[in-house]
């Protein structure tokens, strides 16, 4: 068998994987919120969900970098570019995460009331209880993402604290979490915020045996202080572009909501932000499955090979989300009332608005990533940076104007504004395309590609 043939066996395997994972991990993920839903009052649940994608942008800044920087070093180092110890990565990733994280929880117990939505069952101790989550949170998604830079990326998939809810492990803990609280009728907020912390302690032990099976369990304290020493220009520029990328995602409108809009009316936001984490599962697979197949493409300069895998794999994940959306559509309002409770029929027409930018999200491929992880961060951020000074003015307009309905309008515009930029960006960089392929011809010969490398595997 050729290199190529390897490359996209390896690619396909990797996805296989995290689809194997994402599969009942995004259902698992959408149970625990039809749960909360259906439990907590609709301000509690909304400002759960606030806290919950707040808690992406969060660990963003607590891990320094390391969300990306960790893959990509790890990845350079099982290719065979051993610039740092592979143990003292990992090391030097969970310390700075748990130490900036740290500090970041403390300010937060004091803003955060000002952050979250303003709710009637506010306390001190909810608010510890918020910090210590995103603390933890943050230390299980950057112990899952070394395990995706070594390569385990099914693990990884399972162990993750990033989405809605996590991976595959966090939901079920999450599920078995709630129903041991429910079953002695003590399910509130706060439970839920227990419960939530707990789910993600023990997915950043599990991870981190895993990681450490793999890469020993020696290392220096020089050999870490040099590993952060010596990554953290990288770092930085990776930190600054995925903040400008998450606050350019739904974390904008839902604390930008959160500050501005009542807890009730965000109930509906929170509740369709949810769903649209499905409808963007294909690409985030993806993502998350190939770091290291761009990565060794780029360094032996197969530049054909890699616009195809960025092309084929975009294509999949267009057409999954495609069929998804019209699902969606069909179901109408009823059909939400139907999963969350009778008062979630806004959620319907949120998603209908969102629709419009998630479609073209997804069709303009791993855009983002490829800048972020073969071209230069700089590129990325200014992207970025353009994104985020037209769209953060725009979310509070349109919130004041147009209540929620104004933030999943500004969302849509969002994700199209940063993604014509992506993808300009990524042809001059990288002179490379990264969207799917819109000739039916070419789904074919990717259906018969995927057919004859599933029978070559069996």
């Amino acid at each position: 068998m050729n290199e190529r043939q390897k490359d996209r066996r390896q690619v396909l395997s990797a996805i296989t994987a995290v689809a194997a994972s994402r599969a009942l991990g995004f259902p698992l993920a959408l149970a625990v919120n039809i749960w909360l839903a259906r439990t907590l009052e609709r301000e509690d649940f909304a400002f759960f969900g606030v806290l919950t994608t707040f808690s992406l942008l969060f660990a963003l800044f607590a891990q320094a970098g390391f969300q990306t920087g960790v893959v990509r070093m790890l990845g350079e180092a099982e290719a065979g570019v051993e610039r740092f110890g592979k143990a003292a990565i990992f090391y030097s990733s969970l310390l700075v995460t748990l130490a900036v994280g740290g500090l970041l929880a403390c300010g937060f117990f004091f803003v955060g009331p000002v952050i979250l939505p303003d709710i009637s069952s506010a306390t001190p101790w909810l608010f510890f209880l918020a910090a210590v989550l995103l603390v933890a949170r943050s230390t299980n998604t950057v112990t899952a993402q070394a395990l995706r830079g070594v390569g385990k990326v099914g693990a990884s998939a399972n162990l993750s604290g990033q989405g809605d809810q996590g991976g595959l492990i966090r939901c079920i803990l999450m599920i078995a979490g709630i129903f041991f609280v429910s079953s002695y009728g003590a399910l509130d907020l706060e439970a839920a915020l227990v419960v939530s912390i707990v789910a993600s302690l023990l997915c950043t032990i599990w991870a981190s045996i895993l990681v450490l099976r793999h890469t020993g369990l020696s290392s220096s304290m020089s050999g870490i202080g040099r590993t952060v020493r010596d990554g953290r220009h990288d770092n930085f520029n990776m930190l600054i572009s995925e903040a400008l990328l998450y606050w350019s995602w739904s974390t904008a409108a839902v604390v930008i909501g959160g500050v501005l809009i009542d807890a009730s009316a965000m109930a509906g936001v929170v509740a369709a932000f949810q769903v649209s984490y499905i409808l963007t599962s294909p690409i985030t697979m993806i993502a998350g499955s190939v770091p290291r197949i761009l990565i060794r493409l780029q360094k032996a300069g197969e530049q054909e090979e890699l616009e195809a895998v960025l092309r084929g794999t975009a294509s999949a994940a267009f057409l999954f989300c495609l069929v998804a959306c019209a699902f969606l559509l069909a179901i109408g309002p009823a059909g939400f009332q139907a999963v969350f409770g009778p008062s979630y029929s806004d959620a319907y027409y949120h998603i209908a608005i969102l629709s419009v930018g998630i479609l073209f999200f997804v069709y303009c491929g791993l855009s983002g990533q490829a800048l972020l992880l073969m071209g230069d961060t700089r590129v990325h951020r200014q992207v970025m940076l353009r994104t985020v000074l037209v769209t953060t003015p725009a979310y509070v307009l349109l919130a004041l104007y147009f209540g929620p309905y104004g933030l999943s309008i500004g969302l849509a515009l969002s994700m199209i504004l940063q993604k014509i930029l992506l993808i300009r960006a990524v042809k001059q960089d990288l002179g490379l395309n990264t969207q799917a392929y819109l000739d039916p011809r070419e789904y074919l010969k990717l259906f018969r590609f995927m057919k004859r490398l599933i029978a070559q595997r069996g």
